[in-house]
């Protein structure tokens, strides 16, 4: 599938990027494709920008290096998602990864092949065993590798059968014998999936991906599949976010309250993040089931993390309330110190 840089896609992810902020643009994670639009159409090229390029280049350089490696240490089928696969679609290839995903036919057989031969679990992030194993570090290249049981799907919902993925599966793009990836219809939906996982509607690369890998696939087939794989209103939602974003159409409920930080291209607030956990499940969940999940909400708002003080949450709820503009990262920043200085008082 080649990358034509004039189709309509670009030219509306253009048009939005280029009033906004570079730091907006990067925490969407569109720093190296803005940086490769604006050099296409001869506009000056921030240095930050520039480098989120030039990340985007190594990153798509070492992937097929590190998978022609996997692939001759591990048995069985490995299919490739996200990364460098949806990569390839962007002008120059101008999307910026740090991991390798594979949906392998025995994970965990695949895991030790790849410790026994010198990789190393990472363990300086925050993990939890769902649908991948504990990330790997490469002992030769720098991008991480986690291998899938079944694609990363939003909880309560059940992943399609990886035989079914297999069953039309193609060969993935960046040419590696033996290493396949889904059919675009399919891995459509397991892009839009995998965005609802973590945090529904949180940055406009998820969105570019999914537009991005849906062109040629049939509407009618995407929202077939989409009910029978158990995500019809996360696929909804997702579609008509892409086209309020990127197609003209009306501005989306969404985006219109939790989601308002993506057509102004800027990072979720603190606000809205509140908001997205209690109001997102509406667009993912029929009614009943999403009434359930606002005891989650509450427990999560109101009450402790784990391993949180009361102290600290009280804490954080009081800051909380008095910067609800603050956006994300830097409440992160904030909360992280905030525990390390009462885990050492």
């Amino acid at each position: 599938m080649s990358v034509d840089d004039g189709h309509p896609l670009w030219r509306a992810v253009d048009e939005l990027l280029d009033g906004a902020t570079v730091p907006g643009i990067r925490a969407n994670k569109l720093g190296a494709l803005a940086a490769r639009l604006r050099r296409l159409a001869g506009r000056p090229v921030p240095p930050a920008l520039a480098g989120d390029e030039r990340g985007a280049a190594v990153a798509v350089t070492m992937a097929r290096p590190l998978l022609e490696h996997i692939r001759s240490l591990c048995d069985g089928p490995l299919v490739l998602l996200k990364g460098p696969e949806v990569a390839r679609l962007y002008p120059g290839s101008a999307r910026v990864f740090v991991d390798v995903d594979l949906l392998a036919g025995d994970a965990h057989a695949a895991q030790r092949a790849l410790l026994a031969a010198g990789y190393s679990e990472v363990w300086d992030e925050p993990f939890v065993l769902r649908q991948h194993l504990r990330p790997l570090k490469s002992p030769t290249l720098g991008l991480k590798v986690e291998l899938h049981t079944v694609p990363n799907w939003p909880p309560g919902r059940t992943p399609p059968p990886l035989q079914e993925i297999l069953d039309r599966s193609v060969a993935a793009s960046i040419g590696v014998d033996g290493i396949v990836a889904p059919d675009p219809l399919h891995h459509t939906l397991i892009l839009a999936a995998h965005a609802w996982s973590h945090e529904p509607l949180q940055t406009l690369r998820d969105l570019v991906d999914v537009a991005a890998m849906a062109r040629g696939c049939s509407e009618a087939e995407l929202a077939r599949t989409a009910e029978a794989w158990d995500v019809p209103r996360v696929w909804r939602t997702t579609r008509a976010a892409i086209a309020a974003l990127f197609e003209s159409g009306p501005t989306t409920m969404p985006l219109r309250i939790w989601a308002r930080h993506l057509p102004s291209v800027r990072e979720r607030t603190l606000f809205a993040h509140h908001l997205m956990r209690w109001l997102h499940s509406f667009w993912e969940l029929p009614p009943r089931a999403a009434a359930d999940q606002l005891g989650e909400a509450f427990r999560m708002t109101f009450l402790p993390a784990p391993g949180e003080s009361w102290g600290e949450k009280l804490a954080r709820t009081g800051h909380s309330l008095r910067h609800p503009g603050e956006p994300m990262s830097l409440h992160s920043m904030w909360s992280e110190e905030l525990h390390r200085r009462r885990a050492g008082s």
